[in-house]
């Protein structure tokens, strides 16, 4: 149907939807971290790409495996970054600039739970440029769910209403438009220029330990995080892209009072790297002979903010050192 033919009154409205929407979402939307992200992998070129979940962000520090690897690397990974949002990611940063090699940190109990329409997702969509990625991203995750939150992202951030100045004097500053890291970084955190959450050594969180495990309720969910995640080995070999998979070390207490999930979890990506000759290091529950045996065990929880496994500084850089030099260049 041509524009012409469609009714005055119902063209103007659309028009002052579009203008109010725009405009929404550029008043209660506020400045995150991803952006920064996604315009390093849209905008530069680096040899090891760094995927994954807030445990990669904050284990996974590129200035030190870089070197021991003597390879540029940034880190990608984000908290609530899901299996397909770093599929779409990884599909992102190969527009313009194909890593080398991607290193893909593996979290399962992000597995245990279905989460694609999250907050981080939503955003992460927002930001990329316009592109065949954008709308496969698009059409593979939001198009069949509810898309409210995609066509009017504003409205999740509707009751923050007192927020809006701030947002605003955050949008015209200097930091928004040279996507600078300051705004994030403070007394217990440091997002670093190379995409690394640096979490001070003092900083404390929840150290309770949960208990983990696949059950007949989360069998569902695994198996769609599991086919996402198959979809980003099978992509890396198509695309001739080295992959490295990577469970992050977790406190002592918190691996022995899960060895039956932990054992469970490596079962099955243990799977998936055979079946497309990827590499698996294993930090948490490796198997005799791994090259990883022997490494998981001494982390002791001093060294973690809390007890789910974030890294705190000292601890991230003793541990990219040793994943660098497994690494090698």
């Amino acid at each position: 149907m041509r524009i012409s033919k469609i009714p005055a009154p119902l063209l103007s409205g659309l028009l002052v939807f579009a203008c109010m929407n725009l405009l929404l979402n550029y008043v209660f939307i506020p400045y995150q971290f991803p952006r920064i992200k996604i315009h390093k992998v849209e905008s530069e070129s680096f040899q090891d790409l760094i995927l994954g979940t807030s445990h990669g962000n904050s284990a996974m520090d590129p200035e030190v495996i870089s070197g021991k690897t003597g390879r540029s690397c940034f880190n990608a990974a984000a908290g609530g970054q899901s299996p397909e949002d770093s599929l779409f990611l990884l599909m992102d940063a190969c527009r313009n600039h194909k890593p080398e090699r991607v290193i893909i940190e593996y979290d399962p109990t992000y597995w245990l739970f279905l989460d694609n329409f999250n907050a981080n997702a939503r955003y992460q969509l927002g930001v990329m440029e316009f592109s065949p990625v954008k709308l496969a991203y698009f059409a593979g995750i939001f198009a069949m769910r509810d898309i409210r939150y995609v066509c009017m992202p504003w409205s999740q951030y509707s009751l923050k209403i007192d927020r809006a100045g701030e947002i605003l004097r955050e949008k015209h500053s200097e930091a928004y438009r040279s996507f600078s890291t300051e705004p994030f970084c403070d007394s217990s955190q440091v997002l670093q220029e190379n995409g690394f959450m640096a979490i001070s050594d003092t900083a404390e969180g929840e150290k309770s330990v949960r208990e983990l495990s696949f059950s007949r309720e989360t069998e569902k969910h695994v198996k769609q995080n599991k086919a996402a995640f198959e979809r980003i080995l099978s992509y890396c070999r198509r695309k001739g892209i080295e992959a490295v998979v990577v469970t992050t070390p977790v406190p002592d207490e918190t691996r022995e009072a899960n060895t039956a999930f932990y054992e469970e979890a490596h079962g099955i990506m243990r799977g998936l790297s055979e079946k497309y000759q990827a590499r698996y290091l294993d930090f948490v529950m490796p198997e005799e002979g791994d090259e990883t045996a022997g490494l998981n065990k001494d982390w002791g929880s001093e060294g973690f903010s809390d007890g789910e496994g974030h890294m705190r500084t000292g601890c991230a850089g003793r541990f990219s050192a040793m994943l660098g030099e497994l690494l090698g260049s």
